[in-house]
This record gives structure tokens, C-alpha cells and sequence, in this order.
């Protein structure tokens, strides 16, 4: 029995020595991390200095899309009944909710070319106005909504329906 004690606390002594790390290679560590977050400050602080200038553009929204109205539901916000907002969707997308529309002038299974204006120019990065990537209305017309309004809308034409019935852009603002 001393024997197994004997060899279990030679065992621990000799397990224990294993996986230290030497002082001075800690120390080179601790020194290479700290000069990786300072010169990562320094990338970030001169980015910062960079961006504000170069990388937005002022730009309104105009153009027109077609799409199906789903449903009229009222705008619980003001009151029950008034104003109504449409529940529409694009060709082949998911429903999304116009505001600001005569609701009373559209049908439910209808599909219209609607108009689109932005009262105010909005400031986008340059990268977003470049691709046109929000250029969707499901994206767009929540994310502007007190600035997009509605300025029209029309029955569809056979011509407007499809894939090619988002006609939206950008219009670039110098300031």
C-alpha cells in the first residue's frame, strides 16, 4: 500500500511540472498582443478620421412598382377604420404593408403600378447607392416610411407585370 501511495505522489509530482509555460515566453506573448492592439487603435482611429467625408452620398428615391393588393386593414394606430393601409406583394414575394395609400380607391386582388416620391434627400453609404442593393420596396418603403409617400398609383398593364416590376433608383443630391 505505501508502494501505490509512494507511486501516486511521484505520479502527481511529475504530472504537475508538465504544462508550465516559460516566464520569458509569456512575456514575448503579452508583448506581441499589446502591440497588436495598438496598432488595431490605430487602424481604427485613422478609418474613423477617413470615413465621415468620402463614404455617404444625399439621395431622394423615385420610380414606380407593381404590385398585388392582398388586403386592406385599418391603421389601428389613429383608430379603427381610417386610414387604411394595403397589404401588397411584389411578383413572386412576401406581403409587405403600404402606408399612405388611398386605400378606399384600390380592390383586394388587383394589381397596380405604384408611384413612389421621397419628400427629403436621405443619406446612404456610397457602397449602397453603387449596388442599388435596397432598392427593393419590402426593404425601402419601411425602412424611409415618414419620407416616402405614395405619390400614385394605376391598374397594371400586362406590360408592368413580371419580373422586371420594380423600376426604383436613386437620384444623387450634391450638397
Amino acid at each position: 500500500m505505501k508502494q501505490i501511495g509512494s507511486l501516486l505522489l511521484l505520479l502527481a509530482l511529475l504530472l504537475s511540472g508538465c504544462g508550465g509555460v516559460s516566464k520569458e515566453d509569456y512575456d514575448t506573448v503579452v508583448r506581441e498582443r499589446d502591440a497588436l492592439l495598438e496598432e488595431a487603435e490605430f487602424r481604427e482611429l485613422q478609418a474613423q478620421e477617413e470615413a465621415p467625408s468620402t463614404n455617404t452620398v444625399s439621395v431622394k428615391l423615385k420610380g414606380s412598382f407593381t404590385a398585388t393588393v392582398r388586403a386592406l386593414i385599418p391603421d389601428y394606430v389613429t383608430d379603427d377604420e381610417t386610414p387604411r393601409m394595403a397589404v401588397v406583394t411584389l411578383f413572386q414575394s412576401t406581403p409587405f404593408t403600404l402606408f399612405g395609400v388611398d386605400a378606399d380607391r384600390l380592390e383586394v386582388g388587383e394589381t397596380y403600378v405604384f408611384e413612389v416620391e421621397m419628400d427629403r434627400c436621405q443619406d446612404i453609404t456610397r457602397e449602397e447607392y453603387e449596388s442599388g442593393s435596397l432598392l427593393t420596396p419590402e426593404i425601402i418603403l419601411p425602412m424611409y416610411h415618414p419620407y416616402i409617400r405614395i405619390s400614385g398609383f394605376r391598374l397594371a398593364e400586362e406590360k408592368d407585370c413580371g419580373l422586371d416590376s420594380v423600376h426604383l433608383e436613386y437620384e444623387l443630391y450634391e450638397s
